[in-house]
């Protein structure tokens, strides 16, 4: 049996060739808690090192799965290894022939990160302060929400344009800490949603994280 880092994003999430997109984000947060480092069902299995190339995994398969694109051209790989049958996804064999010789197995990896760069389509907003009035306002889950609201940005578009889950967006803001991920991806889901508010990455991070570390010096002794 191949390692978890070694096996291929379907069997690392539990799930088929034909989930959906709903499917994988669901099968991804389960994974994350399973084996993030709060996890009482793994704490003594893994260690740090490997736990976080399993979390880092995780995540590639995260991003991939939930691309149209990418994840079209990650099968077509796996066929063409042998590690996945056009039946697995639903098709012939005949269908599969032709889309691999022809435009999919032409695609760069470079035109791959271009089309997902615009696929994102971050709304153009101006870096603003949380307060504008005053820059030591601290950032907090509600004061967050507060901004994203004024804005008129729901946590559905959010969700769209990050494939950040709606559930560690709600977390966020609610800061129900002890369902956020772990630490390295909750730095890249603040610097996204920062993105989307239009508001310094810096800042939102540092004043985030800087309330998380306090409940977890205070709470998790």
């Amino acid at each position: 049996m191949k390692r978890l880092t070694e096996q291929d994003f379907y069997t690392l999430l539990g799930i088929s060739p034909k989930a959906s997109f709903d499917e994988v984000r669901s099968a991804y947060d389960e994974a994350v808690s399973i084996y993030s480092s709060d996890s009482v069902a793994t704490y003594t299995l893994f260690t740090e090192k490997e736990r976080e190339q399993i979390l880092s995994r995780l995540l590639d398969a995260y991003k991939t799965l939930t691309n149209t694109q990418l994840r079209r051209e990650y099968n077509y790989s796996l066929m063409e290894k042998g590690e996945l049958s056009p039946e697995e996804l639903g098709f012939s064999s005949s269908e599969d022939s032709i889309s691999v010789k022809g435009k999919v197995r032409d695609v760069s990896a470079e035109s791959l990160i271009q089309e997902e760069e615009k696929a994102q389509d971050y709304r153009q907003l101006p870096e603003t302060d949380l307060d504008p009035l005053e820059y030591e306002t601290p950032i907090t889950g509600k004061s967050i929400k507060m901004l994203r609201t004024s804005r008129e940005i729901s946590l559905e578009e959010i969700y769209r344009k990050t494939n950040i889950p709606k559930k560690t967006l709600e977390d966020i803001e609610e800061e129900n800490f002890e369902e956020l991920p772990a630490f390295v991806y909750l730095k890249g889901f603040l610097k996204n949603y920062a993105k989307i508010l239009g508001i310094d990455q810096t800042r939102m991070v540092n004043g985030y994280v800087k309330r998380y570390r306090e409940w977890k010096n205070t709470f998790q002794k």
